[in-house]
């Protein structure tokens, strides 16, 4: 994919735009996925469009595409270079380039960051600063909700039963599953559901919110273990360059577009959790809810092995720091 595609793409997003001023600031949005498949793509549209209405005739954000732009996981470094001005999609997708810049994912604030100036917010600002990005926001259902999920083709009563099994993984998830003694299998999701069927993997794990039955996965699993582990949701960032040259009133209006979209983002996920549950369950599937001791030793596992790799990037006292900052956002 050539660069001649996003500045074709910009151009014609700014030709055709309605402006009610000449100082209107146009700012260009690519996303991880394209709204319409994909419920977190919402959240990128969402803020996209809280935007758009909280600064008429001040900034205007026109969306130019999603991995028919750019494959998903070169978007960052591509923000980074100025290519495009505002980004959404996965916040572990940074991961490459602001390591740890993901460490929301165990947060258990009901907003992951704790929205616009709290603490753990102006420490991400800082971190994503430091590599060229202003951070934005990270939007998520409440603790629990729109979570990465284990779904299995085999009985599960024990984090033991995962054993050896191969399992489908993302990034993040990857710690959980190799700290269970599992084997980590990375695939692509278009390839997820024939390696399912064929046994190559036997389990994978996903936030369930995000279209798990528009993948028709429902057809070659049996079991999803109702114990969520990772926040997941969506994440926003922006370009340095473009967003230190904003008004500070353009920015304020940036900000308050991200606390809007946050809010919208509990109820989104909540409510396309349920209805996926509820078509899997109408397929056949079996949720399973493990006993206490075997939810504890599961959500135990899983957020020591993210803490542990967190505790390759930062210091000690940073992991401190990090923690007591959760706290005060879980406060709120």
């Amino acid at each position: 994919m050539t660069w001649s595609k996003i500045a074709m793409a910009g151009g014609l997003a700014l030709l055709f735009s309605t402006t009610s001023s000449l100082a209107e600031v146009q700012l260009r949005m690519v996303g991880a996925w394209a709204p319409g498949f994909s419920p977190t793509a919402e959240i990128g549209k969402n803020f996209m469009e809280n935007v758009n209405r909280l600064g008429e005739g001040k900034v205007k954000i026109n969306y130019l595409g999603a991995d028919d732009i750019l494959p998903p996981l070169d978007q960052p470094e591509a923000l980074v270079n100025g290519v495009f001005d505002v980004w959404f999609g996965a916040p572990n997708y940074w991961a490459g380039v602001v390591p740890g810049g993901d460490v929301t994912e165990l947060s258990p604030a009901r907003i992951p960051d704790g929205g616009p100036g709290s603490e753990i917010y102006e420490f991400l600002v800082k971190a994503f600063a430091a590599k060229g990005v202003r951070y934005l926001g990270h939007a998520a259902g409440d603790v629990g909700v729109g979570s990465h999920y284990m779904v299995t083709t085999f009985p599960v009563s024990s984090i033991d039963d995962l054993s050896g099994k191969p399992v489908r993984v993302t990034p993040l998830s990857r710690h959980f599953v190799q700290a269970a003694k599992a084997e980590s299998v990375t695939l692509p999701p278009a390839e997820i559901f024939l390696a399912l069927d064929r046994g190559t993997v036997r389990a994978m794990t996903w936030p369930i919110a995000d279209a798990f039955t528009r993948y028709g996965w429902q057809d070659v699993t049996k079991y999803m273990i109702d114990q969520p582990m990772y926040r997941s949701g969506g994440g926003l960032a922006m370009n340095l360059d473009k967003w230190d040259s904003l008004e500070p009133d353009v920015q304020e209006i940036l900000l308050k577009a991200v606390g809007e979209t946050q809010e919208f983002a509990q109820t989104w996920f909540a409510d396309n959790q349920a209805e996926q549950v509820d078509l899997m369950k109408k397929a056949g599937m079996e949720v399973v809810a493990l006993s206490p001791e075997e939810a504890k030793r599961w959500n135990d596992t899983a957020v020591s092995a993210l803490w542990d790799y967190y505790g390759t990037i930062y210091s000690g006292e940073q992991i401190a720091q990090i923690k007591a900052m959760f706290d005060a956002a879980a406060a709120q």
